[in-house]
């Protein structure tokens, strides 16, 4: 378990009851727009503070690769373009450079269906959880990635545990 652990939000925290359950304007969904390029400068600026470059693909998930049908299923939830194998590239220790990563968050902020862990063994990890929240942890603490993501308008929140 890494030490540090930040959930970062585009919900506001004043607008969370007292069981913590978000009330406020904000939409569930991905805005495909401003919302979704700060969540993606906030990863990237995790990873810059990590010095990280590169990340492993960990407990990817799609909702099924099974077909029963007469047609094979046209949607490749937002991969085929990321890996040179196409959806079979998605597997569990892929290792991707840093802008395919970002790519996967975005698929998983678009909630297109791929699901993973991204990680760097003993330094960074990063996944985006249900209703947009995405959480990092890191080996060292990242008050300039924290600082910058408060610049973009999310809410990054020190926690004690890996949600």
């Amino acid at each position: 378990m890494l030490p540090y652990v930040y959930r970062v939000t585009k919900y506001d925290p004043a607008d969370r009851d007292e069981h913590g359950h978000y009330h406020g304007p904000q939409e569930i969904v991905s805005d495909r727009g401003e919302s979704e390029a700060a969540y993606l400068q906030a990863v990237a600026g995790f990873a810059a503070d990590a010095g990280i470059g590169r990340l492993a693909v960990r407990e990817p998930g799609v909702p099924s690769l099974a077909h029963l049908g007469v047609a094979a299923a046209a949607d490749d939830y937002g991969l085929g373009a990321l890996f040179p194998n196409g959806l079979h590239g998605f597997h569990d220790g892929a290792e991707v450079q840093l802008p395919t990563a970002m790519e996967l968050v975005r698929c998983m902020l678009r909630d297109s269906g791929a699901w993973c862990r991204l990680e760097a063994d003993g330094t960074f990890e990063v996944q985006v959880g249900w209703d947009q929240y995405l959480s990092v942890c890191t080996s060292r603490p990242s008050e300039d990635a924290v600082a910058r993501t408060r610049a973009l308008g999310l809410f990054p929140e020190n926690l004690d545990v890996f949600p």
